[in-house]
């Protein structure tokens, strides 16, 4: 076996054993001496390749975000509706447990320390579901006293609002319960933000 190939097989081990410890311990709880010890990697050989705990999340945080774009795309690479979107999340939740615990971390409790790193990679996120409300908006037909710029305002506020109280609420949680939890009250929480600002037809059909 080539050099290269041994390397590349080290380092996505390294990678897989990392995935599984942030996934569950989150990046606070991660301890590098403990990652080594239980999957039998060499701190040598874990150094020569990551320069450290910091540089190992990156990479997985990588790795998580780039399948979580490629699942709520799809094939078409497209921006999905709502309701494709939120069935989507719920697929890569199933189908990448480790990296969703991940993405989620990243994009809802960002670690302090690192959060100018993550920026940028978040920002690709922020932009798809300010796209997907706008698409949203778009194909609806809003309450005649309310206006796009003030729903797609509306959308973020109650976003906002839903993930602070969230992540109050659920301090205590562990990371694996934090993620179950937020994905089904959001489902939740959308439904009804969404009534609030969509012309109801059902009603306007009982008033003719």
């Amino acid at each position: 076996m080539r050099k290269e190939e041994k390397t590349r097989l080290r380092r996505e081990k390294i990678i897989a054993a990392a995935l599984s410890e942030f996934a569950q311990k989150g990046y606070t709880g991660f301890v590098i001496n403990e990652l080594c010890k239980v999957d039998g990697i060499s701190k040598g050989v874990l150094y020569h390749n990551f320069s450290g705990k910091t540089d190992l999340y990156l990479t997985c945080i990588q790795e998580s975000f780039e399948k979580a774009l490629a699942v709520f795309l799809g094939e078409e690479g497209q921006v999905p509706s709502l309701a494709d979107y939120m069935e989507r999340r719920h697929r890569f939740y199933q189908q990448y447990p480790e990296h969703s615990h991940i993405f989620f971390e990243a994009m809802i409790a960002t670690p302090k320390e690192l959060e100018a790193d993550i920026a940028p990679q978040k920002a690709v996120f922020l932009d798809l579901n300010e796209q997907i409300c706008q698409k949203l908006l778009s194909e609806s037909k809003l309450k005649n006293h309310i206006d796009e710029k003030q729903a797609l305002a509306y959308l973020r506020l109650i976003q906002d609002m839903f993930r602070s109280y969230y992540l109050t609420t659920s301090s205590n949680s562990s990371l694996t319960d934090l993620v179950s939890g937020y994905e089904h009250q959001l489902s939740q929480v959308l439904d009804m933000m969404i009534y609030g600002i969509l012309e109801d037809e059902s009603s306007k059909k009982g008033e003719k």
